[in-house]
């Protein structure tokens, strides 16, 4: 059954030992952020943290709440996050699976409508001394192409500069810059929602790089095997998640843009900040008692580390379409959805794992990687430990890399004679012997 919104989700948390409360007064500018990251440190990713009082204001927030395998994989409804790559090959084999959103007419995010609109007057965080501010790090941001109407759910970092005007962060060759290109260039004001909450699963559809032909909507729908609700804004004809903590409405007109300052990130250290555009805010409504979401970047492991790894088991099937030779992929929680992958690959034909690399590097959800590894497959579960040992002793520097500006490939399998390699013989047991060690294991002293 799918989770109606993050209250449901929390609920669920809680017997599971998932959620700690904290009752005492803390400080939304840096003092969240300091806890967050400690309990982040801790094995497995630590627990999901409601701050029942944060300084400022009257609504409760909580962080880290898909910090760790067991959250994300309950908040998916799998035992297991490799269960998301079965998932997903269904999809694509059977596209009509799909479940567009439904519209309904009145919903709890417009329990209440704010007046007047006051952005301070929630919880959102300032994570390091050098952030420009306090910004909206989880959010679900809602954008709509002018042209085809088409939706896009996606998450950009919002920075807030007074109680009625951020400004949004797009991401270049994302689906709401698109958009955004577009209303700059007819020279229109566009309308843009964000939203916080909701069903969990939105939350992870709205991180990932889908292709243009799947939208998060949908595939949030799909996920959870039921429609996501939507309902119209206030003061726009945009669509929201109905059951989402909160909304703010407002329109970006042309041409006008903010210096958004220092952004402390995964990479630790900070981002200078761009010039974003502004968020004139129109109406912000919420839940009659809402909570408030919010992650802390920075370095690893953090909160973004395990949705990258859910990501990932949900994207493998993409690269599977665009290569079929891929077995497997890993990425190390170090390389934050697409900095490292390592890729196993079924070889069949000499400078096979050169073209995997190059294929991937030219189109795809990797395109953006910093380092990609292909490697050969084998019976054992691919590890980065596994492509680090291929890497170092399969690896001829002059032949096997690939260089582009930031990127680097390195074409770690086995060369055959066609593509400069020696025959050589690989290591592996006698099959009679290994048998009967299987068989003698007990006998051995071992336990199973």
């Amino acid at each position: 059954m799918p989770y109606r919104d993050v209250h449901a989700f929390l609920a669920r948390l809680a017997p599971l030992g998932e959620l700690h409360r904290v009752e005492v007064e803390v400080d939304p500018e840096l003092e969240v952020a300091a806890i967050t990251d400690r309990q982040s440190k801790e094995p497995g990713g630590g627990k999901a943290l409601w701050f029942s009082r944060v300084k400022g204001s009257r609504f409760p927030l909580v962080t880290n709440l898909f910090g760790s395998p067991v959250r994300l994989s309950a908040a998916l409804g799998v035992d297991h996050l490799d269960q998301l790559s079965a998932r997903m090959e269904r999809l694509l084999d059977r596209p009509a699976e799909v479940l567009p959103p439904r519209i309904v007419e009145r919903a709890p995010c417009q329990d209440v409508q704010q007046e007047p609109p006051d952005l301070f007057s929630f919880p959102f965080l300032k994570s390091w001394p050098e952030d420009g501010g306090r910004f909206i790090t989880l959010p679900l941001v809602v954008t709509r192409d002018p042209e085809t109407g088409a939706y896009n759910l996606g998450m950009y970092r919002v920075r807030l500069f007074d109680p009625r005007c951020a400004g949004i962060r797009w991401k270049p060759g994302s689906g709401a810059h698109a958009h955004y290109r577009k209303y700059q260039a007819a020279g229109r004001a566009m309308p843009v929602a964000i939203a916080l909450g909701g069903d969990p699963v939105l939350t992870l559809a709205a991180a990932l790089p889908l292709p243009q032909t799947l939208d998060e909507l949908s595939l949030a729908g799909y996920l959870r095997g039921e429609s996501v609700p939507l309902v119209r804004c206030k003061t726009s004809e945009l669509l929201v998640p109905a059951d989402a903590e909160l909304v703010i409405e407002g329109v970006i007109e042309p041409g006008e843009l903010r210096d958004e300052g220092p952004f402390g990130n995964h990479t630790g250290s900070y981002h200078p900040g761009e010039q974003v555009p502004v968020v004139r805010v129109s109406c912000i409504t919420h839940r009659a008692s809402p909570v408030c979401l919010a992650t802390v970047v920075g370095r690893p492991p953090m909160e973004d580390c395990w949705l990258a790894l859910a990501a990932q088991r949900l994207l493998l099937p993409l690269s599977r379409r665009l290569c079929p030779e891929i077995v497997d992929l890993v990425q190390p929680l170090e390389g934050i959805f697409h900095g490292c992958t390592v890729v196993a690959i079924e070889k069949r034909a000499a400078g096979q794992g050169r073209r995997v690399l190059e294929r991937l590097h030219e189109t795809g959800w990797l395109r953006a990687s910093r380092l990609l590894v292909v490697v050969d497959a084998e019976a054992a579960p691919l590890s980065l430990s596994y492509g680090l040992w291929r890497a170092l002793n399969e690896v001829r520097l002059s032949r096997d890399l690939l260089v582009d500006g930031k990127f680097l490939g390195v074409d770690a399998t086995a060369k055959w004679p066609g593509e400069g390699g020696e025959e050589k013989v690989r290591l592996g047991q006698d099959a009679a012997v290994e048998a009967l060690v299987t068989r003698r294991w007990k006998e051995y002293g071992f336990k199973d």
